[in-house]
């Protein structure tokens, strides 16, 4: 067993049952790691620069803003299993255009497209207390054993994670002809057979995958982004729904949605740059062009 999924397992009962000394502890823990590794604190420095027009001062601050939340991360996953997430939307949540969620009262499949800010799979889950079943895609990680517990926990919730394979996308779009609802994240291309498009100004591979689905499906798609306020407390931008056009051009149809979500990924980041949680080098990992 590995270290990190020996101290979670380990730590998280605890975790669960004091949160608020816990999301405190993680900011110092987050402040900690951007010291220690000094790699991983060169990547997101980079990463922010892109979204702080080449201001090295703020793109560190931005960057020491990134490793806080990806502590505080580990704490809510920690609390999902004991989460009421009924009452999430209303005491944890500040939504911002909340008028545009009154269309999943309406019936038929769900997309929700993502990005790796604030907590975006607990916005997610929250929302889908509106009564509709919920899946989502996950990167699967290594090893096994850590992956395989990072998803019982995010699924304590009430929702079901898969790994982005077969099974895992058979199951979105099961999920979806039945009429429920599907989240992905459309920012890190982990299949590495994504399409070229531009971001802040560079040219970078985006996932195709939720764009094909929503398009093969007929879902309407929900672009939502997360900000994380303080510690458990989320400010959640639900931008405009549409659906992926079916023309019989189906690689412009894709295409086009994965130019309009960069535009609005963009957007967010350019806005709130430390929300976004990634150590690697973004730009050399999924440069393209």
């Amino acid at each position: 067993m590995s270290i990190r999924l020996w101290v979670l397992r380990a730590s998280q009962p605890l975790v669960a049952r004091f949160p608020g000394a816990f999301y405190r502890f993680a900011w110092l823990a987050g402040w900690l790691s951007f010291h220690l590794q000094p790699r991983a604190r060169r990547n997101v420095i980079r990463n922010m620069l892109a979204f702080t027009g080449g201001d090295r001062l703020a793109a560190r601050r931005a960057a020491l803003g990134v490793f806080r939340n990806i502590a505080q991360y580990y704490v809510d996953l920690c609390t999902l299993p004991s989460r009421d997430m009924q009452g999430i939307e209303a005491g944890h949540l500040e939504l911002v255009r909340g008028d545009r969620l009154a269309e999943l009262d309406h019936p038929g499949p769900i997309v929700i497209v993502s990005a790796h800010t604030g907590n975006a799979e607990m916005a997610i889950q929250a929302l889908t207390y509106r009564g509709r079943p919920f899946v989502a895609l996950v990167e699967a990680q290594q090893p096994p054993a850590w992956s395989r517990y990072l998803r019982r926990l995010r699924s304590s919730a009430g929702g079901e994670f898969h790994e982005t394979t077969f099974a895992g996308i058979r199951a979105c779009i099961e999920t979806l002809h039945e009429g429920g609802l599907a989240g992905f994240m459309g920012d890190r291309d982990i299949q590495g057979n994504g399409l070229c498009t531009a971001l802040a100004g560079r040219s970078v591979r985006l996932p195709t995958g939720p764009w094909e689905i929503a398009r093969k499906t007929d879902a309407r798609v929900f672009p939502i982004f997360s900000t994380r306020i303080k510690h458990d407390r989320f400010r959640v931008f639900v931008e405009q729904p549409f659906k992926v056009a079916s023309t019989e051009d189906e690689d412009a149809d894709i295409a086009a949605a994965v130019r309009r979500f960069a535009a609005l990924l963009e957007e967010h980041l350019t806005r709130e740059p430390s929300q976004w949680a990634f150590t690697e080098d973004f730009w050399k990992v999924h440069t393209c062009g």
